[in-house]
């Protein structure tokens, strides 16, 4: 067959395309990250698998992490952490602070879509995870992060173990005392040395409840301590007021009103107008 016939030359152009097509199929599949979509929409690919224990609910997971607003759908699960285009669209970074957060997965204690998308993971590995703003901040937002903006988070799992539970202690009714302002308080173990004092630094462990039992914060569960100074503003004033009351060892129970708390605001798992329980062990003071 002559091959400038045009018949040949369009069977023969054909399989040309054909090859090309597939070589850029191949190439560009190898190239693009599989990524996984969870039924709210959150996105995920590994990064690097970890070759730890798997992280499930439940856990008390230690994670690094970095954040950035999407302004831009493209290149999702390119390297973020490297592409000078998106320096000024990063939120928090825990590596530039050296601390990674401790938090008990699925409670929420995170972002709900970056919790999702943690589950499954193994220790020492990196994920990149895609959030739409139904599963982050939603239409109101928060800080830098505008109403309805989807987040990209690179989480490194650096721990993962079984979560201890924080039980609500038994406390004799017997033992409470109310101060002028309106706080509750029981000392169930007394402790040593003198109160604290306005301006000590204090390192505390704590579990915080509502007044039908459900528990909203324990930093017992997170195996992290709290470390502020008593009576400057740094915690809710019904805590300034309260640690005042306890020393060193000391253990009481707090039944703080919401005038002391957070009054009308919404925190989500604390509602406007709530009266808080708080669980609190001082572990030192400085």
């Amino acid at each position: 067959m002559d091959i400038f016939d045009p018949q040949f030359k369009g069977k023969f152009m054909k399989s040309i395309l054909i090859a090309l097509f597939s070589v850029m199929f191949i190439f560009g599949c190898s190239n693009s990250p599989d990524f996984v979509t969870l039924k709210s929409g959150v996105k995920y690919n590994d990064v690097k698998v970890g070759t730890g224990a798997e992280a499930k609910n439940g856990d008390l997971v230690e994670v690094h992490f970095k954040g950035w607003i999407i302004k831009d759908s493209s290149n999702l699960f390119s390297d973020w952490a490297v592409d000078s285009t998106k320096k000024a669209d990063l939120i928090a970074d825990s590596y530039a602070m050296n601390q990674p957060m401790k938090f008990v997965l699925g409670s929420e204690s995170f972002i709900k879509g970056s919790e999702e998308g943690i589950v499954g993971m193994k220790t020492g590995g990196q994920r990149t995870i895609v959030i739409p703003s139904n599963c982050a901040y939603g239409p109101e937002g928060m800080g830098p992060i505008p109403p309805n903006t989807s987040i990209r988070v690179l989480v490194e799992l650096v721990n993962t173990k079984e979560a201890v539970s924080a039980k609500m202690w038994d406390v004799d009714s017997t033992l409470f005392k109310t101060t002028a302002s309106g706080l509750k308080y029981a000392i169930i173990k007394e402790g040593e040395g003198e109160l604290v004092a306005k301006e000590k630094q204090l390192t505390v462990h704590y579990s915080g409840f509502l007044l039908d039992g459900t528990k909203f914060d324990s930093s017992v569960e997170r195996d992290e301590p709290f470390t502020f100074v008593a009576g400057v503003g740094q915690v809710i004033p019904g805590w300034d007021e309260g640690v005042q009351l306890m020393k060193k060892g000391s253990k009481a129970r707090l039944i703080v009103p919401s005038t002391l708390a957070y009054g009308e605001r919404d925190l989500g798992k604390i509602p406007p107008n709530s009266t808080l329980i708080f669980d609190v062990e001082v572990l030192d003071v400085k």
